[in-house]
């Protein structure tokens, strides 16, 4: 039963085919507004007598093979001419050579892309002392190296200006801009085809059209090859190929139509073009009969094709089918054309059946869209239903996550209490400790004054840390120092500070950043109390593998106790926990602390 509605569908596709089937009767190349038409010819096939012909001309020579053919022409101008005129041939087969007055014409370079053995646009410039005043003599040659496509030639136009050089549309058919184009398209489109083929296995369709995609591209090569030198003698093997794009239209249209495959359509699609170039080797000298049973597997299979993805079409209303239907008819439809034209049945400026091709891939790109929005749209389906799933879920989700965060943050918060609870420990109760013995031994003022002191420092030195972040080392060390001046000048001790040169350093946390404080504050205080120190000088400077050194210097020189006691002990301890190192050593008249740090340091 049709589906309701596909009525104005199939008519816009039926009026879609018959304007592209029509498009070489009523699409015509630009012809000069002003000039001279050359329609009367003497015409010499290969070295025979001289025929008077009228053009357009086709010449169908009785053997296959190299030929040549000349039309001579005449035409009076009433003056020489100033400028260069232009000789404009709207259409013409094979190799085509021009002469003035005995005078070769320079033609423009050859192009791989312009098909010459299938009709081509010639425009040239003719010097103006090529030109006499009165008559004048054309010799247009056209010679076949190969094949047995007839000869043709258009009416001749002599420009006088260069309008024609002027038209975007004639210079893009004659460069064969319009085939690079769609050799490039070509590739894109095999490129996705493959990529969905690799995808989608076990789809049919994807592997079918990635076959067809990739056979086109071959003939499109060897249809380059027969112009280029050495490449030649492998362009036959297109004419072969031609039966295998009719059973591949017939697989395409079966896998569209989701109906099974015949066990003997891939075998034969492949023996097939073998069993016609053994054919096309034994009867070499009838190069037609081969073309001919291969281009009517080719017309057949895509009737076939046509056929089925049309009837399916009006059963399903699918459009994917339909749109495939019309390059597939086109492709028999054109190509029976073609043939007519080879064998002398009907003539025709140009072989069109090559350029039904960037229509099919055009057509395929259409229909993978289509399949990919239908996907999509299938898609969105499921997500539609699986967001309102979801929604239910996040929602008992979001509480569980809320307290879960809750949980995190106070073991953050543990954490950080646990380390501030061991740096207090470590430093300012052993200061506490120390006044309450200074107190109950009845020390002086001063001493205690100093003790307390220190523990401030301490206090403040763990509360600075508690801001330091990434990368914010010499922040921090910024801070030391503004501390440290203001005690050592009271105890009348020198300070050089240079950090200058001391390389970034990452990772830096809060932890490890009072890390290096208290190795720094324990230097200092090691030098002030083993020294004794007059004066300090604290450096930084980039080190081996872009570590950085901090050394802590001061002239006391120090003492074997200070080397042997727990201060080093602990400095160095406190270096390896953050990646680093510390090392005492002491000189003549010097006692230096060196703090190497690595370029990212490690969690305390």
């Amino acid at each position: 039963m049709r589906p309701v509605g596909v009525a104005g569908p199939a008519l816009l596709l039926v009026a879609l085919t018959l304007v592209l089937a029509s498009m070489p009767a009523w699409l015509h190349l630009p012809l000069p507004d002003n000039g001279l038409v050359l329609t009367q010819a003497a015409l010499v096939v290969d070295d025979g007598p001289v025929q008077a012909v009228t053009l357009p001309d086709t010449v169908r020579t009785p053997e296959p093979g190299r030929s040549v053919v000349r039309y001579a022409m005449t035409f009076e101008l009433p003056a020489q001419p100033e400028q260069a005129q232009t000789v404009y041939i709207p259409a013409a087969r094979h190799q085509l050579s021009v002469a003035v007055n005995g005078l070769v014409v320079q033609l423009p370079a050859d192009s791989p892309w312009l098909q010459q053995a299938q009709g081509y646009t010639s425009l040239l410039r003719v010097p103006a002392d090529y030109l006499l005043q009165g008559e004048n003599h054309i010799v247009v040659t056209l010679r076949r190296s190969d094949a047995a496509i007839p000869f043709y030639l258009s009416p001749v136009y002599i420009e006088r200006g260069a309008g024609l050089d002027r038209s975007p549309w004639l210079a893009l058919a004659m460069a064969g801009q319009g085939r690079i184009a769609a050799f490039v398209l070509h590739l894109v489109v095999l490129l996705g085809l493959l990529t969905l083929w690799t995808a989608r296995r076990h789809d049919p369709l994807f592997r079918w059209l990635a076959l067809i995609g990739s056979t086109t591209l071959l003939a499109t090569v060897l249809d380059i090859a027969q112009v280029l030198e050495g490449l030649a003698s492998w362009a036959p093997a297109q004419h072969v190929l031609m039966c295998a794009f009719g059973l591949m239209a017939l697989g395409v249209a079966l896998s569209a139509a989701e109906r099974p495959t015949p066990r003997w359509l891939v075998p034969t699609m492949c023996v097939l073009p073998v069993l016609l170039l053994g054919l096309g080797l034994l009867v070499g000298e009838r190069p037609l009969l081969v073309t001919g049973i291969s281009a009517s597997i080719a017309i057949g299979g895509h009737i076939v094709a046509t056929v089925l993805l049309a009837a399916n079409f009006l059963r399903t209303g699918r459009w994917d089918q339909g749109l495939l239907a019309v390059p597939f008819f086109l492709v028999a439809w054109i190509g029976l054309g073609d043939m007519m034209v080879v064998t002398g049945l009907r003539e025709a400026p140009f072989l069109l059946t090559n350029y039904v091709r960037p229509l099919t891939m055009l057509t395929i790109v259409v229909v993978l869209m289509r399949r990919l929005a239908n996907s999509l749209n299938s898609l969105d389906e499921a997500n539609d239903l699986l967001r309102n799933k979801l929604a239910e879920q996040e929602r008992q989700l979001s509480s569980l996550h809320a307290r879960e965060r809750q949980r995190a943050a106070e073991a953050v918060l543990e954490d950080e209490r646990g380390r501030l609870t061991r740096d207090l420990h470590d430093g300012l109760s052993g200061h506490l400790v120390s006044i309450i013995a200074l107190s109950e031994r009845g020390a002086d003022p001063a001493t205690i004054e100093r003790s307390a002191r220190a523990a401030l420092d301490d206090l403040r030195l763990v509360i600075n840390s508690l801001d330091v972040g990434d990368e914010d080392l010499p922040l921090a060390l910024a801070g030391f120092r503004e501390r440290l001046e203001p005690q050592l000048r009271r105890l009348g001790v020198g300070l050089d500070w240079s950090m200058e040169k001391l390389p970034e350093i990452g990772g830096v946390t809060p932890g490890n950043a009072l890390s290096v404080l208290r190795i720094m504050q324990e230097a200092v205080t090691n030098a002030l109390k083993h020294g004794p120190a007059r004066h300090i000088r604290i450096e930084g400077r980039r080190g081996y593998g872009g570590a950085a050194v901090i050394a802590v210097a001061n002239d006391g020189g120090g003492s074997e106790a200070a080397r042997a006691g727990h201060g080093l002990s602990n400095m160095s301890r406190r270096a390896r926990s953050i990646g680093g190192d510390a090392v005492f050593e002491r000189l003549e008249g010097e006692a230096i602390m060196r703090l190497t740090l690595p370029p990212r340091l490690l969690d305390a």
